[in-house]
């Protein structure tokens, strides 16, 4: 791995188109949140005359891993894929930030980051789903929509349920997918999935839907191939399609959709949740002036280990859909939507932000 990062390194043309969409340098300023700084940086180290020091580490775990850089690259430069790279170094040396030690003990020890008790992850459900039984298709909730943001796990459910759709949920049994383990570089992650992918086979699970994009990421680059990983609104789009999920109640309002790192550049995920706003009657669906693949990262993976930025990268996003004229922002990823919420805060803009699920079921057309 070594050989990549000298190649990439020594590649690097140091034209800075990267700084343009980068969202930490666009709020810091400073030539080493971006990522040609970065590079610099990792030359001197490579070159022998700088070491990783707590503030050059630092700079590499500030990076959100967004991709946006990737898009920018006239030279085709990974970074984000550079920056996992040297993660993985910085844990086998022991160079894993301290601020990172609560979350990543919390998932190991208890299997979600939040440090909650296992036992509490399936009280969302309803009775009827509290044990896990066989089926073609499972909602795999996620951590986030388990213990912090319930409303999209229920609403999901709620839609599902009322279609007559046949799935299954792990609840309690199911194990954080074991993304947060992945951003910081860990590798014991594989434990967790091990976990989970067993609980899959046992209930002969074909397809896993995911309403986490960081979860979408997750299973579908890291986990085995033999299950079809779907996002929620790529589920929902289909159905759409099959005549079986429709919308008749009006929503008549100005929404913006924000396109998700997770579920956009690494998974490739844009029309279906636009689609879906789409087919809501009455509403006005507008883009950001960057959005798809140059789309800007609102700063959510940053939000554990660098909170205060990562609200700021938040509170631009805001402003840019208050400038647009939007009443909502939809998003497609539970991290977006809490980060998004807090920068909408830190801005003093009154936004409705929420998660597509959380939208749908008042507008649901009945039988």
């Amino acid at each position: 791995m070594r050989e990549r990062l000298v190649e990439d390194a020594y590649t690097c043309a140091s034209c800075g188109f990267c700084r343009f969409g980068c969202p930490v340098y666009r709020e810091v300023g400073f030539e080493s949140a971006s990522a040609r700084g970065r590079m610099y940086l990792l030359k001197r180290v490579l070159e022998g005359k700088l070491g990783y020091t707590e503030r050059v580490v630092d700079s590499f775990y500030m990076c959100a891993q967004c991709q946006n850089c990737k898009q920018l690259c006239p030279t085709g430069i990974d970074f984000g894929e550079d920056v996992a790279i040297l993660k993985e170094m910085f844990i086998r040396e022991g160079k894993l930030p301290s601020y990172l030690f609560p979350l990543r003990d919390n998932v190991i020890e208890k299997g979600n980051p939040f440090g909650r008790d296992v036992e509490e992850r399936g009280e969302w459900l309803p009775g009827k789903y509290r044990t896990p039984k066989s089926s073609e298709y499972l909602y795999f909730a996620g951590c986030s929509a388990s213990y912090a943001s319930t409303r999209i796990a229920k609403s999901i459910v709620k839609i599902l349920d009322q279609i007559e759709f046949d799935f299954t949920v792990l609840g309690k049994e199911e194990s954080c997918c074991g993304s947060p383990l992945e951003r910081m570089g860990e590798t014991v992650g594989a434990k967790l999935m091990e976990k989970n992918v067993q609980k899959f086979r046992e209930l002969g699970v074909k397809t896993v839907i995911v309403s986490c994009a960081g979860c979408l990421k997750t299973l579908t680059h890291s986990y085995p191939k033999d299950f079809k990983v779907l996002h929620v609104t790529q589920l929902f789009d289909q159905l759409m399609r099959e005549g079986r999920l429709g919308f008749e109640k009006e929503l008549d309002k100005k929404v913006v959709y924000f396109d998700g790192c997770d579920i956009g550049r690494h998974c490739g995920i844009y029309e279906e949740p636009r689609n879906i706003l789409r087919s809501i009657p009455g509403v006005k669906l507008i883009d950001y002036e960057y959005s798809r693949e140059e789309a800007l990262c609102c700063g959510g993976p940053l939000a554990s280990s660098h909170p205060e930025l990562a609200h700021k990268i938040a509170s631009s996003r805001a402003k840019e859909a208050k400038e647009l004229g939007a009443e909502i922002i939809a998003t497609a990823c539970p991290t977006c939507m809490v980060n998004l919420k807090e920068g909408a805060k830190l801005a003093q803009i009154e936004m409705e932000i929420q998660d597509i699920p959380m939208l749908l079921p008042k507008f649901l057309k009945r039988g």
